[in-house]
């Protein structure tokens, strides 16, 4: 909330009407500080939608059956590939989540703790004043608490008590739960040659009437003419006129 108040108050220097504008939006949709926490993610975009997208790209511009073949074994592809290689990790996190860790130990080592119990630790750094809880696994910053992984703050809080900032992380980040969400696997399926011939006709679905009376007469248009059919009346008729020779 701080950094919104301080970014709100560079905007209105630079344009009050802007500034008020900016506050008639929904704010909880898009900026960080209304985020539920629950989410362990600290932006709102539709990256992984487009990045689907851009997987399947190429099927896409097949037919439907052909499309939904090439999505298949993409995706039956993509869980072995995801295995295999989380399976050769030897961390307890998986690699990107242990370098962002690791660059939040070295800005730990500039932070200078004051506990206040074994759980609850005052931070200072870069003339902030934070508030570090472990037990409720929350930073003053929200970094932690959004991410699920250790801020700076937290990780000088962690070793101030003796024990590894690894052991703070989100269980989503392990390896267990990464290998536990591509434990399944798509079965493969024989080509057209190969499959069964059905015989059986396929007939369109049923046709299923409403209640009450059918419509008989067409929905007019609101400025048709009544007395002349399919015409329209000249309100809303746009004029124009030939250039005079």
């Amino acid at each position: 909330m701080a950094d919104y108040n301080e970014g709100l108050e560079k905007l209105a220097e630079l344009n009050v009407d802007v500034a008020n504008d900016f506050k008639l939006y929904r704010l909880e949709l898009f900026y960080r500080v209304y985020l539920n926490p629950a989410v362990k993610t600290n932006a709102i975009t539709s990256n992984i939608e487009e990045t689907f997208n851009r997987y399947i790209i190429q099927a896409r511009t097949k037919h439907l059956l052909y499309m939904l073949e090439d999505i298949r074994a993409a995706l039956m592809q993509r869980l072995v590939v995801k295995r295999q290689a989380t399976m050769k990790v030897t961390l307890m996190l998986s690699p990107r989540i242990q370098s962002k860790l690791e660059a939040e130990k070295e800005k730990a080592t500039e932070c200078e703790v004051t506990p206040s119990s074994e759980t609850l630790f005052n931070v200072n750094y870069n003339l902030d004043q934070l508030v570090v809880n472990l037990e409720s696994r929350s930073c003053t910053c929200r970094k932690w608490d959004m991410l699920g992984i250790p801020c700076c703050h937290v990780v000088a809080s962690i070793y101030f008590v003796g024990k590894e900032p690894e052991l703070f992380v989100d269980k989503c980040y392990y390896r267990d739960t990464y290998l536990s969400v591509y434990a399944g696997s798509i079965p493969p399926i024989q080509g057209e040659r190969y499959r069964l011939v059905v015989s059986m006709p396929i007939d369109p679905p049923p046709i299923k009437i409403g209640p009450g009376r059918p419509r008989k007469n067409r929905i007019k248009d609101p400025y048709e003419n009544p007395k002349k059919f399919g015409s329209l009346t000249r309100t809303v008729i746009e004029m124009t006129c030939s250039p005079a020779k």
